[in-house]
């Protein structure tokens, strides 16, 4: 019997870094030229800091001279121009066969373009996680469909699998569950804290098992937002091999490894940068910093040298698999961080403490803001069923206390009235305090 090979792609998934640079250079060259031409917002930011195309010869000159672009840049150029896209559009919009956009849950979506919709984009970086997931050609995929950048749909067809289609609502488990049954997909395509909630009181209605239900699944891909302790759990409870779906700092999108050693940023089709969020300089391989993005494949709508504000370990070291391209794991967004008490927090910090109590398990809640800085943490937390509010609030607040050391201020709400502020898979987690 021939053994089955391990790799989609091994030229380019386990190209020695020396090729790696080697294929970057020529393809952003061809990229920073069509995005200073085209792309208002990035000759807007290259004229202000003096440069042009024709000063960067490098890789090295890339990194060091070209100015940065955030979404805070593309949304004040939109406000000022009138520009929908932001100034990053590069071709005309009459060529255009595809609108998307991001999911705007920390502010306004950013419109995403494609020029065709069966091109390189579509979806080489798919294909080669499939494999690794052990996802092949030929086998049923169940496929919700949330708020991400283009069709859910695209990638599964490329690799050859029978999409089975769900709107991104609990509404839809039971149907999801039968199909489960009844197709035997290998791949779940993506779960989200509300399917989650979904999922979990399907359970308690009908006794079903769904250890056995989904069995036949591979890999389910969780995206959205983190997985908190408790949701991980569950998907552990019912045998499921969770993995992250992963903005690539809103040039791509990929899928965490096999190993659960990072998510491939696949460097052949993006430029990525690691920087120390308060200095913008390199850091070090193997810590933590902010990931930076510059699509090299993406002549619509390029964003270069694209500040993500995802906080990332990053390391380029050769994984176990043998595969060379640089891998990533997400901590959170430098735009979450918050200092309360002198300690400085992320959502994922505060998880656990809203999930330890039976009303609150979905860990529904949203951090929220001051104006000026307060010594104790401010949370709306969400809540199912008719319970006790003063006796949550309490248990809640002794929780947050024990495991954070820091006083809080709450406001419950129920689950549903949270749900209600995000799109289909999520909900913003940080708001800001509203005043009078």
């Amino acid at each position: 019997m021939t053994k089955e090979r391990p790799f989609f792609d091994p030229e380019i998934e386990c190209m020695s870094r020396e090729e790696i640079v080697e294929r970057q250079w020529p393809a952003l060259k061809r990229v920073i030229e069509l995005a200073y031409d085209k792309a208002g917002l990035v000759r807007k930011k290259w004229d202000e800091a003096g440069v042009k195309p024709s000063d960067i010869n490098s890789l090295e000159d890339f990194s060091r001279l070209v100015p940065f672009i955030t979404k805070d840049d593309i949304r004040d150029y939109r406000t000022e121009t009138g520009d929908p896209f932001g100034g990053i559009l590069c071709v005309p919009r009459s060529e255009l066969r595809s609108i998307t956009g991001s999911s705007g849950t920390t502010g306004d979506p950013t419109f995403l373009a494609r020029r065709d919709l069966h091109g390189p984009q579509t979806d080489s970086r798919f294909d080669r996680s499939f494999w690794d997931l052990g996802i092949r050609p030929g086998d049923y995929a169940v496929t919700t469909n949330p708020t991400i950048r283009g069709s859910t749909l695209a990638p599964l067809l490329h690799f050859g699998l029978t999409p089975i289609c769900f709107d991104h609502s609990p509404a839809e488990i039971g149907r999801l569950v039968e199909a489960c049954r009844t197709y035997r997909p290998t791949l779940i395509m993506a779960l989200s804290t509300p399917l989650l909630m979904g999922l979990e009181q399907f359970e308690i209605d009908t006794a079903i098992d769904l250890i056995e239900v989904f069995s036949s699944c591979k890999a389910v891909i969780w995206g959205g937002e983190p997985l908190g302790p408790r949701g991980r759990s569950l998907t552990e409870r019912w045998g499921m091999n969770v993995y992250e779906v992963l903005s690539l700092g809103d040039a791509t999108i990929t899928l965490g490894s096999a190993n659960h050693s990072g998510a491939y940023a696949w460097e052949d089709e993006v430029f990525v940068e690691h920087i120390d969020p308060d200095t913008g300089l390199p850091a070090e391989d193997g810590t933590f910093g902010e990931l930076v993005a510059t699509p090299l494949q993406n002549f619509v709508d390029p964003l270069i040298r694209f500040r993500s504000e995802d906080l990332v370990w990053l390391t380029r070291e050769k994984s176990e698999s043998g595969r060379t391209h640089a891998r990533f794991k997400v901590q959170g967004r430098a735009g979450d961080q918050i200092v309360v008490a002198g300690k400085q927090l992320l959502p994922i910090s505060i998880w656990p403490t809203i999930e330890s109590q039976l009303e609150s398990k979905a860990g529904l809640f949203q951090i929220v803001r001051p104006n000026t800085p307060e010594d104790f943490l401010r949370l709306r937390v969400g809540y199912a069923g008719e319970p006790n509010l003063a006796s949550l609030e309490a248990r809640l607040k002794a929780e947050i206390h024990r495991q954070l050391g820091i006083d809080s201020k709450l406001e419950l709400v129920p689950n549903d009235e949270l749900l209600k502020l995000g799109p289909p898979h999520k909900i913003p987690r940080i708001v800001k305090l509203q005043t009078a």
